[in-house]
């Protein structure tokens, strides 16, 4: 089975080293074929999650558009829910409460050893029978979806901001 891994990652040095990792991978074993494919910025990705279905999302925090832990709910709305990792590279408290509030299946700080995220990987590969079923639609099929532009996204979740800090005012 070929495993399809979309890598999201606007700095050209880290996608290179992101997308050797899983492509040497994946030519080391036949067990453990990957299909790494890049997109340096959400809409690219998107463009990608809507014509080929990903087994695994890998999301750098710095997105041009929009924080990679916010962009996560899109992509599996997408793309069938695949589990996303989240990269970044530094880290403070508010940054990962707000990413693992997203559900992320992993959290990845990009200063540690390369063999942690590959491990991730593999992680959700063993386990992809039951994530596919724990995050099946209760319809059982794909629906496809029009989508906004992401400056819509961006709007709307301002408007939501607006509204939610005038509601915690009052």
């Amino acid at each position: 089975m070929a495993r399809r891994i979309l890598i999201v990652e606007p700095d050209p040095k880290n996608a290179r080293d992101l997308f050797l990792l899983f492509h040497s991978e994946g030519s080391r074993s036949p067990h453990a074929r990957y299909e790494p494919q890049v997109a340096t910025s959400l809409s690219e990705a998107v463009e990608k999650a809507q014509t080929i279905r990903f087994h695994c999302v890998i999301l750098d925090v710095n997105l041009p558009e929009m924080k990679g832990y916010e962009a996560a709910p899109l992509i599996r709305t997408i793309n069938n829910s695949p589990p996303v990792i989240v990269v970044a590279t530094g880290n403070t408290p508010e940054l990962e409460r707000r990413v693992r509030e997203q559900n992320v299946f992993y959290y990845h700080l990009m200063s540690f050893d390369q063999n942690e995220l590959r491990m991730a990987v593999e992680n959700i590969f063993e386990k992809l029978p039951a994530l596919r079923e724990s995050r099946k639609p209760s319809t059982g099929a794909v629906t496809p979806i029009l989508l906004k532009p992401l400056q819509s996204f961006q709007k709307q979740d301002k408007r939501t901001e607006d509204a939610n800090t005038k509601t915690s005012d009052d």
